[in-house]
C-alpha cells in the first residue's frame, strides 16, 4: 500500500505540529486545537503569526507549503473548510 503524500511530507513541520496536522487530517476537527492551529489550516497566516511561538513563527512557510501541497483540499484554506472537515474517514 502506497504512503499517503500527507504522511510522507509531514516532516517538513516542526515536531510538535506533525502529530496535530495529521489527527486533523485523518480524524477532523477538535475544538482543543489551538488558535494557532487554527489560523494556519485556515490559511490565516497573518494571525497565525500572531499566536505562534518562535519555533511555529519560523515554521509558518513550511505550514502554508505543506496544507497546499500535499493535505486534501477541502480540509484547508478558509475557516469554513476548517470547521466542515471530518476526517479522511468521514469522505468514505
Amino acid at each position: 500500500m502506497a504512503t499517503e503524500l500527507y504522511i510522507e511530507h509531514l516532516d517538513m513541520l516542526p515536531e510538535d505540529g506533525r502529530g496535530r496536522i495529521q489527527r486533523y487530517i485523518e480524524e477532523g476537527y477538535g475544538l482543543s486545537m489551538s488558535a494557532f492551529y487554527r489560523c494556519v489550516i485556515a490559511g490565516d497566516f497573518e494571525n497565525a503569526r500572531q499566536q505562534a511561538d518562535a519555533e511555529n513563527a519560523a515554521a509558518i512557510p513550511a505550514y502554508e507549503e505543506y496544507l497546499a501541497k500535499y493535505a486534501p483540499v477541502a480540509c484547508c484554506g478558509s475557516y469554513e473548510n476548517l470547521s466542515a472537515w471530518r476526517g479522511l474517514g468521514a469522505s468514505a
